[in-house]
């Protein structure tokens, strides 16, 4: 597996895996579809926003191919500025092989950043997923966070350990 950043000349691949995701989300999220059948994501906008100051967008290639995505996003937890790991996505054929406990073994446990995870309360299988995650990997800290604007969500800060 590696992770590779993705190019802004890559937004039209970026857009159409981000229908995906979107699809996947769907059951949770209440989002419908446009009159287009497609979920309303505009590639320009989508790629304007992953490679703003601060953001990060990767691939997760596996042998060569697409595996999934994901983004990172700076945000704020009160006071305490944090980077929020926002949209993570591994296509099935990829799902239940320790990819996205490796992505998150990398990305995480990768820098002294404090993080925040967010996942829908609906998700029953990314709830588990991050469970597993917290109590496998070393991390110095996992504590929920509340956000009243977003209750659709559980909220984690998670520190790295030293």
């Amino acid at each position: 597996m590696t992770l590779r950043a993705i190019a802004p000349g890559e937004k039209g691949a970026l857009a159409q895996l981000f229908q995906l995701y979107c699809y996947d989300n769907s059951a949770w999220c209440g989002e419908d579809v446009l009159a287009d059948g497609r979920y309303d994501v505009c590639a320009a906008s989508l790629a304007e926003y992953v490679h703003a100051v601060g953001h990060s967008a990767y691939w997760i290639d596996v042998d060569g191919a697409l595996a999934g995505f994901f983004i990172t996003e700076p945000c704020m937890a009160g006071t305490l500025p944090v980077q929020e790991f926002s949209d993570f996505f591994i296509l099935k054929k990829y799902r239940r092989r320790g990819l996205a406990l490796e992505v998150v073994r990398r990305v995480l446990l990768g820098n002294d950043t404090t993080w925040m995870v967010a996942m829908f309360r609906d998700d029953a299988l990314a709830n588990a997923f991050w469970q597993q995650a917290f109590a496998r990997l070393p991390f110095a800290r996992v504590e929920p966070w509340e956000d009243d604007a977003l209750p659709q969500f559980h909220l984690y800060l998670v520190t790295p350990a030293a």
